[in-house]
């Protein structure tokens, strides 16, 4: 049979639009009625079309929502678009200029026509047509939304929120203006969050120690030829290990400059902008650590560039003890990490002890002990650990693999079970974990180092193309995450939170202790303008960590036309605070009062949030901001989110998912080729949450037939009686197995295992074949079962098993499968033994194939023997004492008068049940007798069950496992 899954989709989505079955009634109806339902995902960027990524991640918070409105409560669940910041200024601006590369990904990967293309050349066009797109995409999903709350985060309206929002915060003291390391972009001229990257999302700010180095270099300055002291600054994260510094590395074949440094100074008069310059000395660094150094808060005067060759062989000072360091040369230094000139450690650092013997080696030299300086004690290993595991590794040169992994491992254990020894001086016996901060800043108040803030990755790159820096902008906005007693707050809550995996809770822990403070508005891109400076707009991310909340009264502004003019300040805090006149407010807003109750009573009713869905890569930002915004802006916790579900990323067919280079997978692409039933099912069914889900398209046709094979099933039992009569015993196993995973089928949605539900969909196709092959028969109980299975899909295939309904004449009236209650747990069905006696089938079944394969003979009788009664008086011993240890079970079956005469072979017999499996004692002659027609039809022979005992098999069965003869 053909099913035409995108025409049935059609269908459905016309008719639930017509009736409006998503819109939930007045808040006064749903109160009185049921209890509510607050689910979110983070809402998409608009800057291309949704893809496979954006499927998976919103079809877990839409499958959820229709399960729960399945269970009577009032579901608010909506989507915003997400258009704030500078990609899309980027992207018009790129496709104004015909960009190959990006006309190329938009027309082919995006399926953008190139007539329509050629329209998208100013951002407004850009959020407009994507919006749209956006919108169709979740329609032919088949999307329960309530689209009265949509909203874009550049509607005026909005943007009005987000001004409430900061000026709540600024009240609080938790936005202030200063001086702050950021990633920026050159050609953007502005500070770029997450989601301005192309690459490097992940990147956080790392600062290095930079210890100052000292040499004396011949150069001329102004015309004077003589002999200067120099700072060649050496980055680091582990300042400790200067103790035990033996050389440096320069890269012979890059380029260096000799500059003139200029620390720059911030005038400490209130409101003065004034910076005046203090000299810093001469510093020789490679040429991008001089770019690096105009951007942190120093000016750079160019004296010279030099190649590093003319570096090799000079000798630095060692400023903690003037020891003097020869500069060796070293292609594995990269001039864009650090300062283009790194020390040595060898005793524990396994790299330079690998690299400082390769380079002894080239000169015809071997490292010796009396060359490495010990400066950390550690349990375990012995004065030089770096030298101790690169040969207890037998690492042989640079480009050993297994040379990574000794230097993780040193790394870890020194900062973890590290103490400093006799060489570090007064800092003899500090743990290491405990000296970074105290040594940097010593260090710093004696002039011996200063900071630099790195990546922590190696490429950061903007969605422009440019490569980004690290720059410390003046007169910067910032969110103050940094403060102890917020990041306590946020800290508590998370202790509180539900989280999906639980596992993911650690992460937000660590993200909120990592946190520092976020620049929070730029000049240049979307969104709100920044109410107390105008000429700044706030940041893409700073605008989207309330927003769930906007969503609660998004349909009251939107559908009665409120103005942005009338979203005082005042009116947000009766809203959300309950706070003020509502009489006053009405007054001040020609907002009438019915309409300020409905927002307030809306908020009221829907808040807490109570899942907050996304991928993991908004784990340290949105996720992150969200909770401290919540704890922030909301005295109390019942305003605060409830749980976070976090899914793994997706890739398809083993490739990942790239906007510019491919793969794409768009969602309408989905729906057309596929049908949004199948696309649905697959994208939800194929891995669970914490893992990534690898597309293959394959499997997904595979999905689609598992589909139509059950609607064919359907169609089969469409005018069958729903009356269900007298029960066999395959009968009462069957509708034991739809109530068993009934209990799963909750549990799986209320945890959002939505995978386990594929599972088990899967599982019913072998149960009704099994079913079948056992004799079932009873239509009345297929059509029951496909009923329950019918409303147990709906919320993942919401079109399918409306035709279903449909079809099965249970729509009459608009009443929709939508809106049906979701079937329970029904324990009058439950018979454990009505398993136990199948699956005793099937395993009798099996041995009885391998003793013909073995014997590769044709059967024609098979006696079956049970175990005698004293051997499943044992099993119920064993049962009863279920989980205690083997060989306790033999004292307890021994109290038993009547099998003490089988004491010789209960030890053996014990063993056996062990090993087969502890359960329940059924009654497996009546089993065997009722399937005996059944098993003579299998193996086409006759089957005797307990008769005559031939060559005395039955004393080798036991419980749940017969003694088997073949004739």
């Amino acid at each position: 049979m053909s099913v035409d899954f995108v025409k049935i989709a059609e269908k459905w989505q016309k008719k639930w639009e017509e009736d409006k079955i998503f819109e939930n009634k007045g808040i006064e109806e749903e109160q009185e009625k049921k209890d509510k339902f607050f689910i979110t995902a983070a809402f998409p960027y608009l800057n291309g079309v949704l893809h496979a990524g954006h499927l998976r991640t919103f079809t877990i918070p839409e499958i959820t929502a229709r399960y729960q409105r399945m269970n009577n409560k009032t579901v608010l669940w909506t989507f915003g678009f997400h258009v704030s910041g500078t990609p899309i200024i980027g992207l018009a601006e790129l496709l104004k200029k015909q960009a190959p590369e990006t006309i190329w990904a938009y027309n082919k990967l995006h399926n953008i026509p190139m007539g329509e293309l050629q329209t998208l050349t100013t951002p407004e066009n850009i959020v407009n047509y994507f919006s749209k797109k956006a919108t169709e995409s979740f329609k032919k999903m088949g999307f329960a939304l309530d689209w009265r709350r949509n909203f874009k985060t550049d509607d005026e309206t909005f943007k009005k929120f987000v001004e409430w929002q900061f000026l709540k915060l600024k009240e609080k003291n938790l936005i202030v203006k200063g001086s702050h390391p950021v990633r920026y972009c050159p050609s953007c001229d502005n500070p770029v969050e997450d989601h301005d990257l192309l690459k490097g999302e992940e990147a956080t700010l790392q600062e290095y120690i930079l210890l100052k180095f000292k040499t004396k270099l011949n150069i001329e300055i102004d015309g004077e030829d003589k002999e200067y002291e120099c700072i060649i600054p050496m980055a680091t994260l582990r300042p400790e290990t200067i103790y035990g510094v033996v050389n440096a590395w320069i890269n012979p074949n890059d380029t260096y400059h000799i500059i003139k440094v200029y620390d720059e100074v911030q005038s400490q008069e209130e409101g003065s902008d004034e910076i005046t310059l203090k000299y810093n000395g001469i510093w020789i660094v490679s040429k991008e650590a001089s770019d690096k150094l105009k951007n942190q808060d120093r000016t750079v005067e160019l004296i010279k560039e030099i190649k590093g060759e003319e570096l090799v062989g000079k000798i630095v000072i060692n400023p903690v003890n003037n020891k003097e360091v020869p500069l060796y040369p070293a292609d594995f230094v990269s001039s864009e990490m650090g300062t283009g000139c790194v020390m040595s450690v060898p005793a524990h650092a396994p790299k330079d002890f690998v690299a400082l013997r390769d380079y002894y080696s080239s000169i015809n030299k071997e490292l010796t002990d009396d060359e490495l300086i010990s400066l950390i004690k550690i349990e375990g290993y012995g004065k030089y650990p770096a030298k101790e595991i690169v040969e207890k590794m037998g690492i042989t040169n640079q480009k050993d693999e297994k040379l990574e992994d000794a230097t993780h491992t040193i790394y870890k254990q020194e900062f973890h079970k590290g103490i400093l020894n006799e060489n570090c001086g007064d800092y003899e016996g500090i743990a290491v974990r405990d000296i970074k901060d105290k040594l940097a800043s010593d260090f710093i108040n004696n002039n011996i180092a200063e900071t630099l803030q790195e990546f922590s990755i190696p490429e950061v790159v903007c969605r422009c193309g440019e490569k980004c820096v690290v720059k410390t902008v003046k007169g910067q906005w910032f969110i103050t995450y940094s403060d102890l007693e917020w990041k306590k707050k946020a800290h508590d809550w998370v202790d509180k939170m539900n989280f999906v995996p639980e596992t993911i809770r650690v992460d937000f822990h660590n993200k909120i202790d990592w946190m520092k403070d976020k620049a929070c508005a730029r000049k240049k891109g979307l969104g709100t303008r920044f109410p107390f400076d105008k000429d700044w707009v706030i940041e893409s991310l700073s605008d989207s960590t309330l927003y769930m909340a906007y969503y609660t009264v998004a349909k009251t502004i939107n559908t009665n036309n409120i103005l942005p003019e009338q979203l005082i300040p005042e009116l947000f805090d009766y809203v959300y605070y309950g706070k003020g006149d509502i009489n006053e407010i009405s007054n001040n807003t020609k907002i009438p009062v019915e309409l300020i109750n409905e927002m307030r009573n809306e908020f009221e009713y829907y808040y807490p949030l109570d899942w907050r869905c996304s991928a993991k890569d908004l784990v340290p930002n949105h996720l992150t901001f969200m909770i401290f915004n919540h704890v922030a802006l909301f005295d109390d916790e019942k305003y605060y989110p409830k749980g976070i579900v976090v899914n793994g990323y997706v890739t398809i067919e083993g490739k990942k998912l790239s906007k510019s280079k491919g793969p794409v997978l768009p969602i309408e692409e989905v729906a057309t080729n596929y049908g949004p039933d199948v696309g649905r099912f697959y994208i939800t069914t194929c891995a669970e949450l914490p893992h990534d889900a690898d597309v293959k398209f394959k499997e997904m046709e595979h999905a689609r037939d598992n589909l139509i094979r059950f609607y064919e099933l359907a169609t089969e039992l469409k005018d069958t009686e729903k009356t269900i009569t007298e029960l066999s015993t395959i009968d009462k196993w069957l509708l034991h197995k739809v109530h068993s995973d009934l209990k799963i089928i909750n549990e799986s949605y209320n945890e959002f295992q939505l995978r386990k539900i594929g599972t088990l969909f899967y599982g019913l196709t072998h149960n009704l074949k099994w079913y079948k092959r056992r004799g079932g028969n009873n239509n009345q109980l297929l059509k029951y079962v496909v009923e329950i299975w019918t409303k147990v899909l709906a919320p993942i295939t919401p079109h399918l098993c409306e035709e279903i309904w449909e079809m099965f004449g249970y729509n009459k009236n608009n009443n929709y499968i939508s809106n049906e209650t979701f079937p329970q747990l029904d324990n009058s069905y439950i018979n454990e033994n009505c398993e136990l006696g199948e699956e005793f089938i099937k395993n009798t079944m099996d041995d009885i194939r391998n003793i013909i394969n073995i014997a590769n003979i044709a059967p024609k009788t098979i006696y079956l023997y049970t175990a005698d009664d004293w051997k499943f008086e044992v099993l119920k011993i064993m049962m009863e004492n279920k989980g205690a240890p083997v060989n306790k079970m033999m004292p307890l079956i021994m109290k038993n008068a009547e099998l003490r005469r089988y004491g010789k072979e209960i030890p053996k017999l014990i063993n056996e049940i062990v090993k087969n499996g502890i359960s329940n004692p059924i009654d497996e002659e009546n089993i065997l007798n009722d399937a005996k027609e059944f098993l003579e039809n299998e193996f086409q022979c006759k089957i005797i069950v307990n008769g005559e005992d031939i060559g005395n098999k039955k004393r080798f069965a036991i419980p749940n496992k017969v003694a088997i003869y073949i004739e």
